[in-house]
Order: C-alpha cells, then sequence, then structure tokens
C-alpha cells in the first residue's frame, strides 16, 4: 500500500515533496525531482537510468550553462549539497532540473512526450546530451512509449500539467476529459509498473485551478495505489 494523502488540504507549495513508499514520489514544485532521482541512484547499485518525462512542458533550460563555477559545485557535490542546491531554487528549477541530471550521468535516455509547441530545440540541446553520452527521443504520440526498447532501468516522470491543453496565465483551465486522461494512464500502465522510480509533479497554477489539480492528483494517486501499491 501506498502512503494515504489528504488531498483536499493540498495546495500550492514549492517545499513539498513526499516518499509514497513503492519507489512512488509526489511534489509541487517538479525541481525535487532531480534530488530524489540522485537519491535514489546513491542507494541503488544502477549507476544511470532511461527517463520518460510525460509533461506539458519541456523542463529543459540548461542553466548551467551561463555558470561554469556552479557547473562544477554541482559535479563535486554531496548528497547534503545537492539537497542545497535544489532548496535554493536558483539553477535547479520547475524548468531546469533535467539537465543538471543529465550533466552527472544520473540520465542516460530520455523520451520526451510533451505537448507545448516550441520554436527551438525540441527537448534538451542536442550537444548537452552528446557531451555526456545521453539519448534523447521525442515523441509526437504517447501510444509510442511502450513500444520502445530502453537502455537503463526506467524512471518514470509525469507532470499533471500534461492534462490541461491551457499555455496562458496560471491556473487557467481546459483540462483533458476524464476518458483522455484514462487512456493516457492505461496506456503507460505497463511501464509505470515496471519503473524502479514513478515521480509525479502536481504543479499547482499550471494544472488549471485549485480544485482540477487536486481532483487530478487524487485521480493519478487512485491509479498508482492500483498499479504499484503491492509493488
Amino acid at each position: 500500500m501506498l502512503r494515504q494523502v489528504d488531498v483536499t488540504a493540498l495546495d500550492e507549495d514549492p517545499n513539498f515533496y513526499l516518499d509514497l513508499g513503492n519507489g512512488v514520489w509526489l511534489m509541487d514544485d517538479h525541481r525535487w525531482a532531480f534530488y530524489i532521482w540522485q537519491r535514489h541512484q546513491r542507494d541503488s547499485d544502477t549507476d544511470r537510468f532511461s527517463l520518460i518525462h510525460a509533461d506539458y512542458h519541456w523542463d529543459c533550460i540548461n542553466v548551467f550553462y551561463d555558470y561554469p563555477d556552479e557547473k562544477m559545485r554541482l559535479l563535486a557535490a554531496d548528497d547534503a549539497e545537492l539537497l542545497a542546491m535544489v532548496a535554493e531554487d536558483r539553477l535547479i528549477r520547475y524548468d531546469s532540473f533535467i539537465a543538471p541530471a543529465v550533466i552527472r550521468e544520473v540520465i542516460g535516455e530520455i523520451h520526451f512526450y510533451c505537448p507545448e509547441n516550441e520554436e527551438t530545440d525540441l527537448g534538451l540541446d542536442d550537444d548537452l546530451v552528446s557531451a555526456h553520452n545521453c539519448r534523447k527521443v521525442i515523441h509526437s504520440d504517447y501510444e509510442d512509449l511502450p513500444e520502445q526498447d530502453f537502455d537503463y532501468p526506467l524512471i518514470f516522470d509525469l507532470c499533471l500539467d500534461l492534462f490541461n491543453r491551457s499555455n496562458g496565465m496560471m491556473y487557467e483551465a481546459d483540462i483533458w476529459s476524464e476518458a483522455e486522461v484514462d487512456s493516457f494512464l492505461n496506456c503507460v500502465r505497463p511501464l509505470v509498473k515496471r519503473a524502479e522510480l514513478v515521480t509525479v509533479s502536481m504543479s499547482f497554477g499550471y494544472s488549471g485551478l485549485v480544485e482540477d489539480t487536486r481532483c487530478l492528483t487524487d485521480k493519478v494517486l487512485c491509479y498508482l495505489q492500483d498499479v504499484r501499491g503491492g509493488h
């Protein structure tokens, strides 16, 4: 059984992250996923992981590109220092938490499913992934995900704003229908089940109105209880 959460009490909290058990973590601000991945690597026998990033946004800013001294700090950091860097919310943020995991070579392969339209490169910069021997795969259809062969043990990373088509002001909502959400969750079920780690970001504000986020959280937590409760 996963740890129970009072969904009605959840609200925007950039410092909230919670271990639900069985390799499942819930957070609000997505930046905590970086620290959780690092912590899992530290406690496991696996050096590198394949990542599925299912999110409305790419979250692929590499702030360390402009701060070489901070990059050296990142590479040399121990667990306590990594936690401090995430808590600073400066270089490792909700939109820049994947690049540092590539730089530290925790992630060796990334599969992106992100409906956000961008005029720039999709996903992480090609030079970054190449420099750190990482493979990048872009998926325009989530139904492609279960058909993939993964190079490393799997981390499944989900942001609930995936289910909000609105990309306007904060707390705007154009939420997928229940049938559409169910279709996605059913499709990725075998991946969620096999993953060593599942990180879920609620992203209050980006995932609709407060009540939308709570409803989506409740639905996904019930789904995870079913898929991984006895994992």
